[in-house]
């Protein structure tokens, strides 16, 4: 029998099925890490929720699906050798008036534990998915299923007020309302009386789920925006406003060109586009942000114990990564210390990003050299970490395409001529010449690189080598030093102990 999972459980593969109003999803994750890294996801849109105002009752076509779906979902794992799983139902079966049943019948036909979850934790678990990769977020979280639009707010990575509101898409996009307009007087109704959430003016707003994942990819679409990453894009209050008002004015057609949206998502899209700006004319928060996590991603962290939710979600991803496909074991974390003398004045955030560039400086070891470049940096800019700014996204590919001697104004790059100034441009550059001088002087050797340090004294760089040490001589260890003065706007050379 499948028990449900609390948040001491550990194991090598931990499963969720999600038991929404709209879908019905399971996600594998492997773990356990500090940001789960999912390894099987599917999901089947059941619509559990449709019609349930005017009936009371779940959506019977959904049930019957929902069932063939959770068989197998249910076969799968055993298969799959899962070590946990939870089974979470959201606001649909919370509500229905055969909710119990329904919960009785999967229970009976599949001897599974169902955990029916309320509007509180359900908020509260997609404010986990958030907080794990931003730690101290602070604004207010928006959670749109298809049943309810679940509202919790963030104080400094702390729970502040929450509500739940009948505001899913199958709900605003009832057939009366079959307009934009009309969706947001059914929207503006239900969110003017919660007077808290005006309280949180100025601070962001993120949005979860998939529909608002949706509206921003067809955001991305529309804008012709060089990264197609959902989590942690971020648009200015202003900008947001503006872009959602050309949304909701496209037409069916043009809706339906948006790439990378199934048909019945693009069904959501006016619910969702009409539900963001009411949200953002209520509210007024200052960023408008969109999450790639959700209550599933949150039900995983909590299934951490502590010690690894106090890991950075950054370095801890990175470390794993390079368990799972470096040649040159933790030799990041030496490059790291060994290059710091060169940044004593970098901020906490370039600290970070440079450490996980060091992590990752051989990511592309194993492609043809031709490629290395290329690769490398989209592995980097497509991290699948929570809580990277796009602008950070940029800055740590930056480190590893100039490591690998990649082309700044090559099409592939334009990412970083979006993203990045001057300033972040000659930063990135100068830690990518210092990783590759590194890889040079050490070529994977555990601990050689100890026999080197690198200075700046008097206006130069300074290589400085042991006595004796003859295995560091030669021309590309001088042109490397130079490459990396040059950077920095200093001449460079090798000084022998």
């Amino acid at each position: 029998m499948y028990h449900f999972i609390g948040p001491d459980a550990t194991g090598k593969l931990t499963a969720i099925v999600d038991i929404g109003s709209n879908t019905v999803r399971l996600v594998v994750f492997h773990g356990p890490a500090r940001i789960p890294l999912p390894v099987f996801n599917e999901k089947v849109q059941c619509r559990l929720g449709k019609g349930i105002d005017e009936t009371g009752l779940l959506n019977p076509e959904g049930v019957e699906l929902a069932y063939e779906t959770l068989n197998r979902f249910m076969k799968l794992l055993e298969v799959m050798h899962v070590d946990h799983v939870s089974l979470l139902a959201t606001a649909a079966v919370r509500e229905a008036k055969d909710g119990p049943a329904f919960v009785a019948e999967i229970k009976k036909r599949f001897d599974a534990d169902i955990r029916v979850i309320s509007g509180e934790e359900e908020a509260k678990l997609a404010a986990y998915g958030i907080l794990s990769g931003l730690p101290q977020a602070d604004g207010l979280l928006g959670d749109m299923g298809g049943a309810s639009f679940d509202l919790v707010g963030l104080d400094h990575g702390t729970f502040a007020k929450h509500d739940t509101t009948p505001l899913g898409h199958l709900r605003i996009s009832d057939n009366e309302r079959n307009t934009i307009a009309a969706m947001r007087t059914f929207i503006h109704e239900k969110l003017s009386p919660l007077n808290w959430i005006k309280e949180m003016e100025a601070r962001p707003f993120y949005a979860v789920g998939g529909s608002l994942r949706a509206v921003a990819r067809l955001i991305m679409h529309q804008t012709d925006y060089p990264l197609h990453v959902i989590d942690n894009f971020t648009l200015e209050f202003e900008e947001a406003s503006a872009l959602l008002q050309k949304l909701a004015e496209l037409s069916a057609e043009e809706l339906h060109k948006v790439p990378d949206v199934s048909k019945k998502r693009l069904e959501t899209l006016p619910a969702a586009i009409a539900l963001l700006q009411e949200v953002l004319e209520i509210v007024q928060p200052s960023h408008l942000v969109f999450s790639g996590y959700s209550m599933r991603e949150g039900q995983f962290f909590l299934s951490l114990d502590d010690a690894v939710k106090q890991q950075d979600p950054l370095i801890s991803s990175c470390i794993n990564l390079v368990k799972r496909e470096g040649r040159f074991g933790q030799q990041g974390e030496e490059v790291y210390d060994w290059m710091s003398p060169l940044f004593p004045d970098e901020s906490n955030k370039q600290k970070n990003l440079r450490h996980a560039a060091c992590l990752l400086h051989d990511i592309a070891w194993a492609e043809h050299p031709d490629y290395r470049a290329d690769h490398g940096f989209l592995r980097v800019l497509r991290l699948p970490v929570a809580g990277l700014s796009h602008h950070d996204r940029a800055l740590m590919g930056a480190c590893v395409y100039s490591r690998y001697k990649g082309d700044f104004k090559a099409r592939i790059a334009k990412p970083l001529r979006t993203f990045l100034n001057d300033d972040d441009a000659i930063w990135t550059k100068t830690v990518g010449a210092a990783l590759r001088l590194a890889h040079t002087l050490a070529s994977g050797a555990p601990h050689l690189l100890e026999q080197t340090h690198l200075e700046v004294r008097g206006g130069e760089l300074i290589l400085s080598l042991a006595e004796g040490q003859d295995i560091f001589l030669g021309e590309a260890v001088a042109k490397r030093v130079q490459t990396v003065a040059k950077h920095m706007g200093l001449s460079g050379r090798l000084e022998h102990g």
